[in-house]
């Protein structure tokens, strides 16, 4: 299993039999997105910390999706806020239509979003090289990632854990390097549609655990592993699934399909 996890997603791999996501089911994809949608300014204000290390509260979050001013906030890391706020409400809306999937048509409808006048372009993957600073691991040249998103999504569709499938398509996402920036910001929309899809609860990356985050994914980087990551995962989001709105997760396994297609 381990080749051919390399050879679908660009060398990318883990071991199956050590990931245990304790990621709570919602009972249904609507319930999943009700919760999504409730919890959009945390989720965001989590994420964007991790990401693009902006140092806003979660009142100036959720005041800056709203539309309003947030002191000490940059134009800049404003906008970057509100645009990852404009991607969730499509990822819901998607959900709600029953339009979301795994593939690359999707990540660049997220993309236009999330990358709005941030990446050098938006909604598209990207049209020129380009090196991770900081990371010898050099990613797929831009000739070759529509190719590579079809067979990567491809096998992540077919995998039968849709927990396991969704982490692994941020990580693909991610180290793939799709587009010319905030590959992380729509990997993380992409990943949290696909726990949504089958009921699963949203995550997020808690901003506290930011350098922890951050050489994992250097050294998944480099290598390809993906374990790191997966632990990473299953160990902080049930206590950010908990958080949600005060809420204390379901332990609810109904429904699980028998593959991600």
């Amino acid at each position: 299993m381990i080749t051919a996890m390399k050879e679908n997603l660009n060398g990318m791999f883990w071991d199956e039999g050590k990931m245990a996501l304790p990621i709570p089911h919602a009972g249904t994809t609507e319930n999943a997105v009700r919760i999504f949608r409730e919890n959009i300014p945390v989720i965001t204000w989590h994420f964007m910390a991790v990401f693009e290390q902006i140092p806003a509260t979660l009142p100036q979050t959720e005041a800056l999706l709203k539309g309003r001013a947030a002191d000490g906030i940059s134009d800049e890391q404003a906008a970057q806020i509100r645009h990852y706020g404009d991607g969730a409400a499509r990822l819901a809306a998607l959900l709600q239509d029953g339009a979301f999937a795994l593939n690359q048509d999707t990540a660049s409808a997220l993309h236009e979003l999330v990358g709005k006048e941030d990446a050098l372009t938006w909604g598209a993957f990207r049209t020129s090289d380009l090196f991770i600073n900081g990371v010898g691991y050099v990613p797929p040249r831009f000739s070759e990632l529509s190719a590579i998103a079809r067979k990567g999504f491809s096998f992540l569709t077919g995998l039968s854990e849709p927990k396991t499938a969704a982490i692994a398509a941020f990580l693909f996402m991610a180290r793939s390097q799709f587009f010319h920036d905030a590959n992380k910001r729509a990997a993380s929309l992409m990943m949290n549609g696909l726990l949504m899809r089958y009921g699963y609860y949203p995550i997020t990356t808690p901003q506290e655990d930011a350098e922890e985050f951050h050489g994992r994914l250097t050294a998944f980087y480099e290598t390809g592993d993906a374990v790191g990551m997966m632990e990473f995962f299953a160990r902080t989001v049930e206590n950010v699934v908990s958080s949600y709105e005060g809420r204390a997760p379901e332990r609810q396994e109904s429904g699980r399909p028998a593959s991600c297609r």
